[in-house]
């Protein structure tokens, strides 16, 4: 049971979300970090675009400022997040407002993308998604709501000082959102930003991802509700790694290391 606390305090300065205690198999006490990678360890996995399914949320990072800039706030390797609606088609919330674009405009414009997946989402489920997408089509950005988020992605890395108590995190993330951020209703909503977007969408098919409010929702905080991962906000349920459709510069230097040892 003996732990150094001196190296656990090092993720926690660093702003990485982290679980300390026992483990299910030995019941010995363990650290568990934020998995920052898109495909940590030996997970990588390439897949085609035929192997997505209506429903899967599509994580993305680009090489420009805003990506960068995204990424350094939220301690993050990605930057935006959609949702494939089925047949070549994605939904998202840019710049622009909310869009449905083809599959390939969405790879031509990341740098990196890959899937997560909700295991059951059914049909029905799917079908619900896609239609909250094509009603939301054309709705505004929300830059007021990325004005508060900005500031409450740094405040609630406080709520991580507390590793041992998962239940701690979610009443102090929901009590710094309660405090600083804006709620409207999902179906009354006429402006989103990406994330907000997204978990709105799944909320409308009565699969909430999380029991926090969509606004309160960050790209970073979607990822890590991966299995295996230490969620930031609690899922409703783990989302599953599909797969990269474009592993993106990092990977590729990566996987050319580990060729080249």
């Amino acid at each position: 049971m003996a732990f150094r606390f001196s190296l656990a305090f090092l993720p926690v300065l660093a702003g990485c979300t982290m679980d300390i205690g026992p483990s299910p198999e030995t019941q010995k006490l363990t650290l568990s970090l934020q998995r920052q990678s898109s495909a940590p360890g030996n997970t990588l996995r390439d897949i085609a675009p035929e192997q997505l399914l209506a429903g899967d949320l599509l994580f993305s990072s680009s090489l420009g400022l805003t990506s960068l800039g995204i990424r350094l706030f939220s301690t993050s390797s990605v930057s935006h997040v959609a949702v494939y609606i089925g047949d070549g088609q994605v939904a998202e919330a840019v710049g622009d407002g909310v869009q449905i674009v083809t599959l390939d405009d969405v790879l031509r414009h990341s740098d990196k993308l890959f899937a997560l997946r909700l295991a059951d989402l059914t049909p029905e489920q799917a079908q619900s998604i896609t239609r909250f997408a094509h009603s939301k089509n054309g709705s505004r950005y929300n830059y007021g709501g990325i004005a508060e988020m900005v500031p409450f992605m740094l405040t609630k890395q406080l709520c991580s000082l507390n590793p041992f108590s998962r239940d701690f995190r979610q009443q102090c993330i929901q009590g710094l959102a309660s405090a600083q951020l804006s709620t409207v209703n999902g179906q009354t909503k006429n402006s989103y930003f990406c994330s907000e977007f997204v978990t709105a969408a799944y909320a409308s098919a009565g699969r909430p991802l999380t029991p926090g409010e969509s606004s309160w929702v960050s790209p970073s905080d979607l990822m890590h509700m991966r299995v295996g991962d230490v969620a930031s906000l609690a899922p409703e349920q783990s989302l599953i790694y599909v797969g990269h459709l474009k592993q993106g510069i990092y990977l590729k230097a990566r996987k050319l290391a580990r060729l080249g040892r």
